[in-house]
């Protein structure tokens, strides 16, 4: 088949590589080391491939050998910090925190898009019981979660539709959304709203308040959240929780510049 002149190639990807990131992001999404036999399972590898990755990603510092397994090697933080030493949307972030006591006081976050996933640059975790830690690159399904429900809501139907095509996320708990349908139900509400709620879809008891963080031309970059227990974000006070955090994202969105 010839491509027309218009036509971009296909890029080419090494298979290698693809599979070194695979392991990467499977330990990097575990809280405990996995062993050989987990990461070939859940990588789709056999024993022996598994093994020659791991291997050499622990001779290059990127994995550790430990005796239950392997885990998150210290090299990684190094491009860890070198991309959030370049994004000035995390400082914005932190500044906000700094100047703003009620902030401060609450479980705040800061994610962006990846795919159908948030993953979340930047968290302060109250001292509060919540029953949920947030951590820096971290992922969860958008539609589950309050920033990716304000970010996906932001979108163009057509953009978030084609995003959310496919086999639907495996539910964090009975209310997490259950299908493309519902969402879209939702997303009317939140663009009404000017904020998203997760209400127990990530955690039972635990309610997020999400808004986008968005550009020079009103398209979602990043988003913040806050979270609370139910109890605390509960009636007219989860209303205005939501508008407060409305408030902070547009705060971040006035500094953010124009898209290449």
């Amino acid at each position: 088949m010839t491509l027309s002149p218009d036509a971009a190639p296909a890029r080419r990807l090494v298979p290698a590589i693809e599979r070194a990131s695979a392991v990467m992001d499977l330990l990097a999404g575990s809280s405990r080391p996995l062993s050989l036999s987990e990461i070939a399972r859940a990588a789709g590898l056999a024993k022996s491939s598994a093994h020659g990755i791991c291997e050499t990603l622990s001779a290059l510092g990127l994995l550790r050998s430990e005796a239950a397994g392997y885990a998150i090697g210290p090299h990684a933080l190094r491009w860890s910090a070198a991309y959030l030493g370049r994004t000035s949307l995390i400082s914005e972030f932190e500044a906000l925190l700094a100047s703003d006591d009620a902030l401060r006081s609450a479980t705040t976050t800061l994610s962006v898009l990846s795919g159908r996933d948030v993953v979340y640059l930047a968290c302060h975790n109250s001292d509060r019981p919540l029953g949920f830690t947030f951590r820096a690159g971290e992922r969860l399904p958008a539609p589950f979660t309050a920033t990716g429900k304000a970010m996906l809501s932001a979108l163009s139907e057509t953009e978030r539709q084609a995003l959310l095509a496919g086999d639907w996320p495996a539910p964090l708990t009975p209310a997490s959304v259950p299908d493309a349908a519902r969402f879209e139900t939702q997303a009317a509400r939140w663009q009404t709203l000017g904020y998203a709620i997760d209400d127990g879809e990530v955690r039972e008891g635990m309610v997020c308040l999400g808004a986008a963080v968005r550009d020079a031309q009103g398209r979602p970059v990043a988003g913040l959240a806050t979270s609370f227990t139910s109890a605390e974000a509960a009636g007219d006070e989860r209303a205005a929780l939501g508008r407060a955090v409305a408030a902070l994202a547009h705060r971040l969105s006035a500094h953010r510049p124009l898209p290449d």
